[in-house]
């Protein structure tokens, strides 16, 4: 998701909601939005790991050359 469909798809919800995620082990967190950053897109398949990876942490993945890299933000 582009921060352009995020917004697209905000844009249709009552401006004073709450935003959270889901908590760790249950309930719910407020979200924060994070720095910028590069994130190397399909990078896990195990799947206990989200698909992707900040670039920062796969100094010990083989082949870092073949994910295609993204510039992103985490919510």
């Amino acid at each position: 998701m582009t921060v352009r469909e995020l917004i697209e798809q905000l844009q249709q919800l009552d401006p004073d909601l709450h935003v959270f995620t889901v908590g760790y082990e249950g309930g719910f967190e407020d979200v924060h939005v994070g720095e910028e950053m590069e994130i190397a897109l399909d990078v896990h398949s195990e799947w206990w790991y989200g698909p992707h990876e900040s670039t920062s942490n796969i100094y010990d993945i083989p082949n870092k050359s073949k994910y295609k890299i993204v510039k992103g933000i985490v919510l």
